[in-house]
């Protein structure tokens, strides 16, 4: 292991001095070497040059400071107060952010970010618009709208075979009570809203959405007014809704003509115990994401990560609620959905926010699958934008992260197939499906949700989101 470790570690040198290191390339290798993901996420904006061009000259002057002069460890140098006694690595030194692309160091974590920011943020992948999402080469049948009685959370209540095998599953012993109680109560304070306002229903715990003839932010039936606010452009409402959904608190916003591919065939509300067939005949679908922070998803799987899952569900919650209010006040119909009404993720692609990834989650540019989704569907006059690609499927075909992080093996590690798992899968897409049987097994056996796919994936590093907006 040790003689392929430093192979792999010599071929990542080697292409780094030739200059064939590309900002993929570096964070597939930091992952697949066991290198901090965090610190990968600093140095991926400074790789080396792609093959061909030139590297661009050291700057004597970058946002207002000057780089730090090249040195040479010795021994016994004290660098502000701090005696290195024998040679040591760089990284034991203070001037130790190195950028590999223009060979200047730098004093501080900051400089070196606002080196990268400014210099180098062409390194960053492209992403282009296209006329059709990435999936849609991978659909080899035409496909059925999938019943929402068939998700393994609503089979946790409907399937009984599967009831038998969740409770056979053993669950962690509780060593530290007091350790557990906090825990709970980290994720008790983070559900709290959608747990309370989400919807009034006495059952309702939070992590669904709509509850039919009950009240609550995901309400339905609030009134529409019945003076419409005059749409002449609908490009120009498309940007002012963006603006005002980030406002209210979303990281991303994309809008789609809804797909009704994507609608649940039957709805199951499971508070209710009760389910029907479903039509839904919005013109449009808003999708909001909101961002979860890296630090606690790392966490995963925990309670801090777990936490944070929930906190996004409230926001989830608030968030598109107060969006329809906004769009119903203008006079124009709108529902606010969570987990509910229709499958988010195909969704959220077609409205141009992401791909599909390898773990069955959308990965966007900007913060991987360290988002949830929710969506407003409404008829106010908009244009929808176009789906996207960065590349990620090529990517996701080489990258096993996500796979090698589940701690079940519910994340495919190899090729694409047509195969499902169990009825929770689509049928008709040639993919990587995820066993989601095994993982809400997991769940359970871990006292608490898992997001190690989202923790390990590359694209879910936290790295200095203003080079995308360059």
């Amino acid at each position: 292991m040790g003689d392929e470790l430093n192979g792999q570690l010599a071929e990542l040198s080697k292409r780094l001095s030739e200059g064939r290191l590309s900002r993929r390339d570096f964070i597939r290798a930091a992952a697949l070497l066991g290198v901090s993901l965090g610190a990968g996420g600093l140095v991926t904006g400074c790789s080396s040059s792609p093959e061909g061009e030139a590297t661009p000259p050291p700057a004597s002057n970058v946002s207002g400071y000057k780089p730090a002069p090249t040195f040479t460890p010795q021994p016994e140098a004290e660098w502000v107060g701090r005696t290195v006694p024998t040679p040591t690595p760089r990284g034991s030194f203070i001037p130790n952010w190195y950028c590999g692309a223009c060979g200047q160091h730098f004093l501080s974590l900051d400089m070196f970010l606002t080196h990268a920011a400014s210099a180098h943020a062409w390194r960053l992948p492209e992403t282009k618009q296209v006329e059709k999402p990435t999936y849609e080469q991978f659909i080899v049948q035409p496909l059925k709208r999938f019943d929402e009685r068939n998700t393994v959370f609503s089979r946790t209540d409907l399937d009984e075979k599967y009831i038998e095998r969740r409770n056979a599953a053993p669950m962690k012993e509780i060593t530290d009570p007091e350790e557990t109680q906090a825990g709970q109560a980290l994720m008790a304070g983070a559900i709290y809203v959608d747990n309370k306002a989400g919807s009034l229903h006495e059952n309702y715990y939070g992590y669904f959405g709509h509850v039919r003839g009950d009240k609550g932010l995901y309400d339905w039936d609030e009134p529409v007014n019945s003076t419409k606010y005059p749409v002449d452009d609908p490009a120009a409402m498309s940007a002012r809704v963006k603006e005002v959904a980030k406002i209210y608190g979303a990281n991303l916003v994309g809008i789609t003509k809804l797909d009704q591919r994507w609608v649940y065939s039957d709805w199951f509300e499971r508070v209710t115990r009760t389910s029907d067939k479903l039509v839904v005949n919005y013109k449009y679908a808003i999708v909001l994401a909101i961002e979860m922070k890296g630090a606690l998803i790392n966490h995963s799987p925990g309670a801090e990560s777990s936490a944070e899952v929930a906190l996004a569900y409230s926001r989830m919650a608030e968030l598109s609620s107060s969006l329809a209010a906004y769009i119903r006040t203008l006079g124009y119909p709108a529902i606010p959905c969570g987990n509910d009404t229709t499958q988010s993720i195909p969704l959220a692609i077609d409205a141009g926010l992401g791909e599909l990834g390898r773990n069955g989650l959308m990965l966007t540019p900007e913060y991987g699958s360290r988002v949830r989704l929710c969506k407003v569907l409404t008829d106010l006059p908009l244009a929808p934008d176009k789906p996207i690609d960065f590349g990620l499927q090529k990517f996701c075909e080489t990258c096993h992260a996500c796979a090698q992080a589940c701690p079940i093996g519910a994340v495919r590690d190899g090729d694409r197939t047509t195969e499902i798992t169990s009825i929770s899968n689509r049928i008709g897409l040639n993919r990587w499906p995820v066993n989601v049987e095994d993982c809400y097994i997991f769940w359970r056996m871990n006292r608490s949700d898992c997001a190690n796919c989202i923790a390990a994936c590359p694209w879910s590093l936290e790295s200095p989101r203003d080079w995308l907006e360059l």
